[in-house]
């Protein structure tokens, strides 16, 4: 595994991890969740390992939402990690990864995104339908404007305090407890968490939002979750087809994982498996006409 420094057009550096890094035919890109890495995201060491061994490249690709709190500022004068991440900067990350796959000179490439990245994901093409990316991957896909019931708590303590410090101007303050009793935010950072209607573009359970961006995505897709996976609610498999009937195509892949959760733990080998299998399928023709 090589780590690659990567800069966004706004003077972010950025760090991806790619696996496989002298091949040349098929990229697969996985952008993380919130505070995602490759240090506790097992499951994608797994997957970029897998695809290596058989000639496909793999990019474990930091967003700046890795992280809980990076404070060494950037070459734009901003710290990343979660604490500070607003949604829509997700356009510049993901834009810097195709186009350093590009460069590569990939001739397939593959996005994905895993829990928030996922969403992430789903945003970027919608605003990018005519770029260089072939099919796409959702693992974990979560509704945001559905959080687990504990969490729920923790934002509703939170919220007053994120309003406060906006009347008072310390929108860039930290809060004085963390989200979920996992992840300190800024009050900008929070506020954007729970209201950017932008990443609410799956909306499974809480109908907030709509599948407006979804159904802008013209490429296939590749659709997996752990059955235990909390943020399904019970129900994965009826998680993964309401997303596949709002999508544009009908015809993506669908892949509940038994006995694991949010991160595949224990079936990560059966998760690497699936994207293996995805991945080598036939690349089809980029943007077809409706003639095609």
């Amino acid at each position: 595994m090589k780590i690659v420094e990567i800069e966004t057009a706004d003077k972010v550096k950025l760090f991806g991890c790619v696996y496989g890094e002298n091949f040349r035919d098929t990229c697969v890109i996985v952008t993380n969740g919130t505070c995602g890495n490759i240090f506790e995201n097992k499951f994608l060491q797994i997957v970029g390992e897998k695809l290596e061994q058989n000639g496909i490249s793999f990019v474990y690709a930091h967003n700046r939402g890795a992280f809980h709190r990076m404070d060494t500022k950037t070459p734009a004068g901003t710290p990343t990690g979660t604490t500070y991440e607003l949604f829509d900067d997700c356009l510049f990350d993901l834009q810097a990864y195709v186009d350093w796959a590009k460069n590569e000179g990939f001739k397939h490439i593959i996005l994905g995104g895993h829990s928030y990245g996922a969403n992430k994901v789903v945003y970027y093409l919608s605003q990018n339908q005519s770029e260089k990316v072939e099919k796409y991957i959702l693992l974990s896909p979560t509704d945001t404007g559905r959080l687990k019931d504990h969490e729920q708590k923790s934002a509703t303590q939170l919220l007053p305090l994120a309003l406060e410090f906006e009347k008072q101007g310390k929108l860039d303050d930290l809060l004085p407890m963390p989200f979920d009793n996992f992840n300190l935010f800024t009050a900008r950072a929070f506020l954007d968490f729970l209201e950017n209607p932008h990443s609410r573009n799956l909306p499974i359970y809480s109908q907030q939002g709509d599948w407006k961006q979804l159904q802008q995505i013209s490429q296939t897709g590749l659709f997996v979750m752990g059955e235990k996976d909390g943020f399904a609610f019970g129900d994965a498999k009826h998680h993964l087809e309401t997303i596949n009937n709002n999508s544009k195509h009908k015809n993506n892949k669908i892949k509940v994982i038994e006995n694991c959760g949010h991160t595949f733990s224990g079936k990560e080998e059966e998760l690497a498996e699936a994207i293996l299998t995805f991945a080598k399928q036939p690349h089809l023709p980029l943007h077809p006409t409706k003639n095609a």
